[in-house]
């Protein structure tokens, strides 16, 4: 229940007197401007319930208990049902001081951070959700010996080869990292990102180049070395005393430091309500979740629910540009 201040050349939170409202209507609300100062939002038409926020606070599991307790309350206000919404339990942050000295961070020299990063311009987006069955992709990597999510990522830098017409296709996705950091019930984003190019012809099979990647990033110590890399430089050049303006290039220099746009970006949410009662899902239908990716050609979010696997790729025409800042998502 906070509010984003600006003071000078810092921003920092604090207490937010105002209430909290429920917006009519589907219209996704410019955040905070029109939220009564709140990073998210909450509106309802019908029976269909909208909620958007900044994903830099929280990422899709975090999410997921708010989501579930804002849907008992509506239940217990609108089918007088008695869900007991409890008080939801955040874990303290994890000690980035611990972990940059397990890992010390690389040493980006001048020429890395005044470099220019790749200009990209914002533009239409085009949505799109497929529905899969989550036992088909099992099979599918078993057959393959593969992860799950490898398979998925194999599967659709194959489709990418054929939907760009492009035969190198880079992608990225990004990793859940709370049981490496010691922090499993948190709320705020934790993740670490990877990044992979692909080689990929007609001829290819999937069994072909599947799983190498992601078998490697995703053993505990790969994603503790990729979190302090991605977030180190970057709190320690944040507890200097230096300009705002030059800390918002080094945050922006930290999501474009490859100097790569991907082709498309995958970032999975899981279950989307937690826990997934049987009495909660009597009472939901359909979800969708909507995660405007940063620097990539095509978003993929995928959500599981009831032995499904909802994609809900988004095609930009132009990526967005750095300068935007980060996207609110909604579900």
């Amino acid at each position: 229940q906070v509010q984003l201040v600006q003071e000078k050349r810092s921003f920092f939170l604090e207490p937010n007197p105002n209430p909290c409202l429920v917006y009519q209507g589907s219209a996704q609300r410019d955040i905070p401007e029109e939220t009564n100062g709140y990073l998210f939002s909450v509106s309802c038409e019908g029976d269909a319930v909208y909620f958007d926020w900044y994903h830099f606070l929280m990422d899709g599991h975090g999410v997921s208990p708010f989501l579930t307790r804002i849907l008992e309350q509506y239940c217990n206000l609108r089918y007088g049902t008695a869900f007991a919404v409890p008080q939801i339990v955040c874990d303290p942050p994890y000690d980035m001081e611990a972990m940059l000295a397990e890992y010390p961070p690389v040493e980006y020299g001048s020429d890395v951070i005044q470099r220019d990063v790749v200009q990209t311009y914002e533009g239409a987006l085009r949505r799109t959700r497929v529905c899969l069955s989550k036992q088909s992709l099992v099979e599918k990597a078993l057959a393959n010996n593969a992860k799950p999510v490898s398979a998925l990522l194999g599967l659709l830098c194959m489709a990418m080869r054929e939907y760009l017409g492009k035969e190198k296709i880079r992608y990225s996705y990004s990793s859940d990292t709370r049981d490496v950091a010691g922090v499993p019930n948190a709320l705020y984003n934790c993740v670490c990102s990877f990044g992979h190019t692909v080689q990929l012809q007609a001829q290819t099979r999937l069994a072909d180049f599947v799983d190498a990647d992601s078998r490697r990033d995703l053993q505990p110590e790969s994603k503790r070395r990729r979190m302090a890399d991605q977030m180190g430089w970057v709190y320690k050049v944040n507890q200097q005393k230096a300009p705002l303006r030059i800390k918002q290039r080094v945050f922006q220099m930290g999501e474009y430091i490859g100097g790569t746009i991907s082709d498309f970006w995958l970032s999975y949410l899981g279950n989307p309500l937690m826990p997934a009662t049987p009495e909660l899902a009597q009472y939901t239908t359909d979800f969708g979740v909507w995660v405007p990716p940063d620097g990539a050609s095509v978003g993929v979010g995928a959500a599981a629910r009831t032995g499904k696997l909802l994609l809900l790729a988004e095609r930009k025409d132009h990526p967005v540009h750095p300068q935007q800042g980060t996207q609110p998502g909604s579900g």
